[in-house]
C-alpha cells in the first residue's frame, strides 16, 4: 500500500497551517476597527485620531482574512484526505511470447 500523492498531502498540511493565521489577521483587524470606533484609536505620534475616523479601512482586512480562512480550509482538508489514501501498489509485465504458429506481446497485470 502506497499513499495516493505524498505532495498533495503535504500541500493540504501547508495550507492548513496557514488558517490559523489568517483568522489572527482578522482578529487584529476587528480589534483595531472596534478601537477606533469607540474613540479609544490613537496615531503613532500618540495624538487621538478623534472618533470614527475612517475606520473603515479595516473592512478588508476583515474580510480577506475570514474569506481566505475559509478558502485555505476548504481546498486544504480535501486534499490532505485524497493525498492521503492508501492504495494497493499493482505492477504490469510486457511479456514477449512465441509459439510454433504465433508471437506476439503479452499483458500481465498484478494487483
Amino acid at each position: 500500500m502506497q499513499r495516493h500523492s505524498t505532495g498533495m498531502m503535504a500541500g493540504g498540511i501547508v495550507m492548513v497551517s496557514f488558517v490559523p493565521i489568517a483568522l489572527l489577521a482578522a482578529l487584529v483587524a476587528n480589534s483595531e476597527q472596534t478601537s477606533c470606533e469607540n474613540g479609544y484609536y490613537f496615531s503613532l505620534d500618540g495624538s487621538s485620531s478623534g472618533r470614527g475616523v475612517n475606520c473603515d479601512r479595516f473592512d478588508a482586512t476583515i474580510y480577506g482574512g475570514l474569506l481566505g480562512a475559509a478558502v485555505l480550509a476548504g481546498v486544504g482538508i480535501p486534499l490532505i484526505v485524497i493525498g492521503g489514501k492508501k492504495e494497493p501498489v499493482g505492477t504490469a509485465q510486457l511479456a514477449p511470447w512465441a509459439t510454433p504458429h504465433g508471437a506476439g506481446l503479452g499483458l500481465r497485470v498484478n494487483l
